[in-house]
């Protein structure tokens, strides 16, 4: 199969995602700066805090990365720069998403691919209720390619775990709240459900990327070898006119001293 064959099929299935990920991605982004600021409001609410029922994280811990990358060819910049940032992280324990991420770094807990990310998230549920419930780790990130538009789109490093106080003026935490029942469970299980919420918003943002990087880069490809070819028929179009121009100037020698007829 012709490379330009090839690459015309990764661009068109690109395409077909491109389109529902963008979408998706920023649906998600609209929803997320809600959330964070709801589980902020119970998180860090007043009652919580002066009774000493919020979470706590043991800093003497290593802190949990999460990796987001791809399994497919064309996000060569994408993936390198998540693999720069798990060589980097030598300390910290690991959770590597995509098969075209370094899959063997030191403090590894789980590897998967992307594709295979939706069948394998108990396995990261599990870490990360250890994570929670034990505090196994002083913070959980997740790093991965951001989609910010079509335009935009860059690393980031985003810590979910701890949630940190997000506001600024004095009367943002207001809201008191009781509970009934066994709070640390209820804490538990919101901060579980609200880790678990940021990384799968990290990961549809990351196949965004992923796509639109896709879609550009075989754009860039498909236009490269088309400057190409069209090199090629230049080549190839002079090469022939060269031809019939040396049979010409053969026939005419021949007439000239041979006294021949031009065929």
């Amino acid at each position: 199969m012709k490379i330009k064959t090839i690459v015309k099929v990764m661009n068109f299935h690109s395409l077909l995602h491109v389109d529902a990920a963008r979408r998706i991605s920023e649906r998600y982004i609209r929803m997320e700066s809600e959330v964070s600021k709801i589980i902020d409001l119970i998180v860090n609410n007043r009652n919580f805090i002066l009774d000493k029922l919020s979470l706590k994280v043991d800093d003497d811990q290593p802190e949990l990365n999460i990796y987001i990358g791809s399994d497919y060819a064309f996000c060569g910049s994408m993936n390198a720069v998540i693999n720069a940032a798990i060589a980097e992280d030598e300390d910290a324990e690991k959770i590597i998403v995509g098969k075209k991420l370094r899959r063997q770094a030191p403090g590894t807990l789980a590897v998967m691919t992307r594709d295979g990310f939706d069948e394998e998230y108990e396995r990261i549920e599990e870490v990360l209720e250890e994570s929670l419930t034990n505090q196994r780790h002083s913070a959980i990130n997740v790093v991965y390619n951001h989609y910010y538009y079509s335009g935009r789109i860059g690393f980031r490093r985003k810590r979910i775990f701890p949630i940190v106080l997000a506001g600024e003026a004095e009367n943002f935490y207001t809201e008191d709240f009781t509970v009934e029942g066994n709070s640390e469970e209820l804490l538990l299980a919101l901060c579980a459900a609200y880790v678990g919420y940021e990384m799968k918003i990290a990961a549809t943002n990351s196949f965004a990327s992923e796509n639109v990087m896709r879609q550009n880069a075989t754009t860039e490809s498909l236009k490269k070898i088309e400057e190409r070819e069209e090199a090629e028929r230049v080549i190839e179009a002079k090469e022939k006119k060269q031809k019939s121009f040396r049979r010409v100037l053969d026939a005419y020698v021949k007439k000239s001293f041979y006294g021949g007829e031009i065929s």
